[in-house]
């Protein structure tokens, strides 16, 4: 019989994922002295705020208890962790409050802090030795209470009535649901709250309302623990390449028509890359997603893209150049160029996107707009 240490030692990748999984429960436990035996000392990071950071060991050990710190209850589920190669690549939500104190920091309000990332990680003999935190840092400010949070979308009456029969008729109680929205004449529910501990599947069901009761149209559930690593039984090529043309021909190209040739039916976009918060639904949802983006930056172009696949994951991280000739979040026309960073993980199904959790730095597209935002000088 082959140990499992064996095991590990002839396979790079789920070794990497097993150091990966180390590296983010030490985070959960407040375990610093597992995060200096996974991390090398020529560890470095890639902030959307801080930039790149030399941090070591010690470093690591600083920020993250120093985030601890302000949030001492909050943890890291991780629903989804692939491996290939020297890259390990995890849909990372984080749940917690906002109850502690730290020098430089706003007052505590209290509220929960919950927010996603899609983070990459390179390894280089068994220890991380560079990462790169996919998050949108505006989501984090506004829950820290130190930015104005933006309205939620409102539901129209129609899906107002449907949420409510929705619930109605599931006999549904408030826990019983991580989310619950609606779009048009479909509703849109995860389950557990992945917020539980306990949690170990997330469930993502469909149900259209024509009229009566609701009847359901989609289900699809994931094992959460341990943390979902792409489907075998998925060609890991072709569920790139399906990503690939969508980097290629939709965020490059700006190809509408080729977004219901590419998306599933039933596509849901994650756009702060929360497990369980839809935002944009079906293929016309997803055109308009993007063409709210190229509205503000026309010439929006996705360049230096890498990718980490297993199965029908894949991640990416990305950079973005446009030129700002529309408004964006209340900020007007510059027309200067701008650049952004981000990452991004998609689930492949029978050959097209049906999941993308999404993220990318908000903040530093408001920044390069307007360079008193964050500085002190503007609410």
């Amino acid at each position: 019989m082959i140990s499992r240490t064996t095991e590990l030692l002839t396979d790079p990748a789920r070794a990497n994922k097993v150091t990966a999984a180390r590296f983010v429960e030490a985070f959960n436990n407040d375990d610093w002295d597992t995060v200096r035996e996974v991390v090398a000392d020529t560890f470095v990071f890639h902030h959307p705020i801080g930039g790149t950071v030399e941090a070591g060991p010690e470093g690591m050990v600083a920020t993250w208890a120093g985030f601890k710190r302000l949030s001492p209850d909050s943890r890291h589920p991780i629903p989804i962790l692939i491996a290939e190669g020297d890259y390990a690549a995890v849909l990372l939500p984080t749940y917690g409050h906002f109850t502690g104190r730290a020098d430089q920091a706003p007052p505590p309000t209290g509220g929960r802090l919950d927010y996603g990332m899609v983070n990459m990680v390179r390894f280089e003999a068994g220890k991380l030795v560079e990462m790169w935190f996919g998050m949108d840092p505006l989501v984090e400010l506004q829950q820290l209470g130190v930015a104005p949070a933006l309205a939620p979308r409102g539901h129209t009456p129609v899906e107002q009535a449907n949420l409510a029969s929705f619930v109605s008729h599931a006999g549904l109680a408030p826990t019983d649901h991580d989310n619950v929205t609606a779009f048009g004449d479909d509703v849109i529910a995860f389950s557990p709250p992945q917020s539980i501990r306990t949690s170990t599947t997330r469930i993502l069901e469909i149900y259209r309302f024509t009229g009566g009761d609701p009847a359901p149209t989609y289900r699809h559930e994931l094992t959460t623990e341990p943390p979902y690593g792409g489907d075998p039984s998925v060609d890991t090529e072709t569920s790139r390449a399906v990503v690939g043309r969508w980097f290629e021909e939709v965020l490059r190209g700006h190809r509408l028509a080729v977004v219901t040739e590419l998306a599933a039916p039933n596509i849901l976009v994650h756009p702060t890359a929360m497990p369980c918060e839809a935002g944009h639904y079906a293929p016309a949802g997803v055109a308009q997603w993007l063409q709210e983006q190229w509205a503000a930056l026309p010439d929006l172009a996705i360049f230096d893209v890498f990718t980490v696949a297993s199965g029908d994951i894949v991640a990416a991280r990305w950079q973005a150049r446009g030129t700002s000739r529309g408004q964006f979040l209340g900020l007007g026309p510059t027309g200067r160029s701008l650049e952004y960073a981000g990452l991004s993980m998609f689930r492949v199904e029978n050959g097209r996107i049906a999941e993308i959790w999404d993220t990318r730095n908000t903040l530093g597209i408001m920044r390069q707009l307007d360079p008193r935002i964050g500085g002190g000088h503007q609410h």
